[in-house]
């Protein structure tokens, strides 16, 4: 109750760890307020990233290569970069301005076929994470780092990404595939 009281008022509190190009600035350091503060070399790169997808049409794989082959270093300081670490960053809303708080809530378990390859038959947890409705997160102003015709540009790329993916046929097609598992 507390995060989503510090939310609704637009304090950054609420929120986690800041993203990548960013350095979350406690409280006690911001005067009282807490805030986050651009990382001009992160930013850089964020920056680059999303004209990559935005203007140049880029795959993630090929914004992967491109930032290995450049050496710039992930968020964590690895070497490479991860698909799900540029596809996470380029659909986070606060490059744009807008920190969104509540953008997954939990809900019942989703039903599966077959349990994940390597996964034991019975979950861990009882529960899925589903995605919030962009209507119903919480907003809180943060330095852009990019401008929103560039992030509107992205996400249709990611779109169209999404939709030649799935055109595409994967392997071979079996009417059986899924209903039995080997013990």
């Amino acid at each position: 109750r507390g995060k989503l009281h510090a939310a609704r008022h637009g304090s950054i509190n609420a929120l986690g760890g800041a993203p990548y190009g960013y350095r979350y600035v406690p409280a006690r350091e911001a005067g009282g307020h807490a805030a986050y503060e651009i990382v001009l070399e992160q930013a850089r790169v964020v920056r680059q990233i999303f004209a990559w997808v935005g203007q140049d049409r880029l795959s993630l794989r090929q914004v992967c290569r491109r930032l290995q082959n450049q050496g710039i270093p992930s968020a964590t300081g690895k070497s490479w970069w991860n698909r799900s670490t540029i596809w996470a960053l380029l659909r986070n809303p606060a490059y744009r301005g807008r920190a969104a708080y509540g953008k997954t809530r939990r809900g019942p378990r989703r039903p599966r076929l077959r349990p994940r390859r390597g996964s034991p038959a019975q979950p861990r947890r009882p529960h899925s994470v589903y995605d919030v409705p962009v209507g119903e997160q919480i907003a809180i102003p943060v330095p852009a780092l990019v401008e929103p015709e560039v992030f509107a540009a992205v996400q249709e790329q990611l779109a169209e990404n999404r939709r030649r993916h799935r055109q595409r046929q994967c392997g071979s097609r079996y009417l059986l595939a899924g209903l039995l598992v080997c013990g």
